[in-house]
């Protein structure tokens, strides 16, 4: 949607305002938008509206940087993902909110990863009497380990980075007098 786009405003007006405005064609109601109090009505309607949803997203970092070859994805394909993975179609083509959507993304994720790791958890036990376990030190995590996995172990290493530089910088600062107690 592009929003310095007049047909793309009055057609998003059109279908946030779907139970005042569909009683009239879409024509019919770009000719009543020239009405200036009807237009700041809608509008308004149409900020309230945003204001609601706004609670319920997740905050975007603006400096979080992209790849390149990044596009936004469509909700068409989030719907088509949640109803491929069970969710009941009616629901959500005809009754779910956008405010769901985070919500049953995340639900979706996470259920993806829980039947990643119990493959893999399967997958070590099927090999166990095949290989050397001693070898896999960390277990199945050895087999392979899931970006998730790796995101967190980043982490990790940066807290505890973080702490040592602390802990090095406290010692550092220390003087002489403070060791002997003098």
């Amino acid at each position: 949607m592009d929003y310095e786009n007049k047909d793309d405003i009055d057609a998003l007006m059109y279908t946030t305002m779907a139970d005042e405005a569909g009683q009239y064609t879409f024509d019919a109601f770009r000719h009543i938008l020239s009405n200036e109090k009807f237009t700041s009505k809608i509008i308004a309607a149409l900020e309230n509206q945003t204001k609601v949803l706004n609670q319920f997203q997740a905050k975007v970092d603006p400096e979080q940087n992209k790849p390149d070859d990044w596009e936004p994805g469509l909700i068409s394909d989030l719907l088509a993902t949640l109803i491929l993975s069970g969710l009941d179609a009616t629901y959500v083509l005809e009754e779910m909110s956008l405010a769901d959507l985070p919500l049953y993304i995340r639900a979706y994720e996470n259920r993806k990863k829980e039947d990643m790791e119990n493959s893999r958890l399967w997958t070590y036990f099927t090999m166990l009497p095949h290989i050397d376990a001693k070898k896999l030190k960390n277990g199945a995590k050895d087999l392979i380990t899931f970006p998730w996995e790796q995101e967190a172990a980043i982490k990790r290493s940066e807290e505890e980075l973080t702490a040592s530089l602390d802990e090095f910088e406290q010692r550092m600062n220390t003087k002489k007098i403070d060791y002997y107690g003098g």
